[in-house]
């Protein structure tokens, strides 16, 4: 698979990131919290087969061993350690993210692709992610638009928290389900369906022991683990760590009670200990937004009303860095955006900083060999639409910045 970028090797990306390494999170192109304390932002606890812990602050990250209680990797830069994000809005900060949910099929000798996906959240905008190869399978795309339920529960932006839970239901059987958090609500999601299966629910009224620990709001990460089982054949334990601040609370989701009362995260996770994922420091300034984009995306090949178009669209600045807003790779069918994609996100440069957009899309072909639908830059001259055309086809982009 050859992931296609509209920008030219050995070109310099650019990040979201302006003002220092950390910040805390807020809402939507807000401002962050006054005082607030600076700890763990989001967690990713990657596959259902290695559960390995990667834990989210600003622009950086760190890989932790909950076992051995150790730092594996980090803390280290998103955009180095995640070099399909680096010329992206994720690449400075993410709200969550959880793995793909798939059903191990023991008839395989080689795992499935999808053992290794990877949905992040950021504002109102999500992008599945490829950890193995390293490259955004497709997006940014709307939350709202291709999670089922989510708009309607409001959990269509400024995600809190999330993960995914792997209940053994014996005989090699599992059930997952996706549990979102916002606010004081959380919702329950389930991919098979795909779609909100429930809520929204009060964190406080259904998670004993949240509310007198002050986790019945606002939380900033969820860790989730799987603790394999003693005897052979037993039941795995399933656990979650909920992180607030520069607290932690342990709880058992098979008793569904909390283990230990809130204590500070370096208690309980000694090996960042002194590091700012335990820190107890005021939270620094949320990087600059200089300026907030809509775009809409279409995609045409004459005589196709399908087309399943793959490659990148990215904003090139006149001091030679990109940007990138929109990401597919080529997937034959399976593509989610076809005729038209949209995004919205927040620019750490303004109008004024754009030079061009550039276009790097073709088109899945079976039959008679993929097409070329735009391979080429536009002049930036304000809002308005630019349109490239290649051999097939063409591409718009309706770009309106705020």
């Amino acid at each position: 698979m050859v992931a296609y970028n509209a920008v030219p090797p050995g070109a310099t990306l650019v990040s979201a990131r302006i003002c220092g390494p950390l910040f805390r999170k807020t809402t939507f192109g807000g401002a962050s919290t006054p005082g607030a304390t600076m700890t763990i932002q989001a967690v990713l606890s990657r596959s259902q087969l290695k559960w390995d812990t990667y834990m989210f602050l600003g622009n950086q990250y760190v890989s932790y061993s909950l076992t051995d209680n150790v730092i594996r990797v980090g803390p280290r830069g998103i955009d180095a350690g995640w070099p399909g994000l680096r010329d992206t809005q994720f690449a400075d900060a993410i709200d969550a993210a959880v793995p793909f949910s798939y059903r191990p099929d023991p008839t395989r000798l080689v795992p499935p692709p999808e053992q290794e996906y990877i949905y992040i959240f950021k504002g109102d905008q999500y992008v599945r992610y490829d950890f193995q190869n390293e490259q955004i399978i497709y997006g940014p795309l709307d939350i709202g638009q291709w999670w089922p339920g989510m708009k309607d529960a409001g959990f269509d932006r400024d995600i809190d928290a999330a993960f995914l839970d792997h209940r053994d239901a014996g005989m090699s059987i599992f059930e997952d389900t996706y549990l979102f958090f916002k606010g004081d609500k959380y919702i329950t999601y389930d991919p098979r369906a795909d779609r909100v299966s429930g809520g929204p629910f009060s964190i406080g009224d259904k998670w004993p022991g949240l509310r007198a620990a002050g986790f019945d709001r606002d939380l900033d990460a969820v860790v989730y683990r799987i603790i394999p089982p003693v005897a052979l054949g037993g039941p795995n334990k399933r656990q979650c760590y909920f992180v607030k601040g520069d607290k932690v609370l342990h709880f058992d989701l098979d008793e569904w009670k909390p283990l230990t009362d809130a204590r500070p995260i370096g208690d309980l996770w000694y090996g960042l200990k002194g590091t700012d994922y335990a820190s107890t420091k005021a939270a620094p300034p949320f990087p600059q937004v200089k300026a907030r984009a809509e775009f809409r995306f279409h995609f045409n090949n004459p005589g196709e009303t399908d087309p399943n178009p793959y490659g990148s669209i990215s904003l090139n600045l006149k001091d030679g860095r990109h940007f990138r807003i929109w990401t597919q790779q080529n997937q034959g069918n399976s593509t989610p955006a076809r005729s038209t994609a949209a995004a919205t996100m927040n620019l750490p440069f303004t109008a004024a900083d754009i030079a061009s957009v550039g276009f790097w899309v073709d088109e899945y072909d079976l039959l008679s060999g993929d097409d070329f639908l735009a391979r080429s830059t536009k002049d930036f001259s304000g809002n308005g639409s630019y349109t490239v055309s290649a051999d097939d086809g063409s591409v718009t982009v309706d770009i309106t910045i705020t």
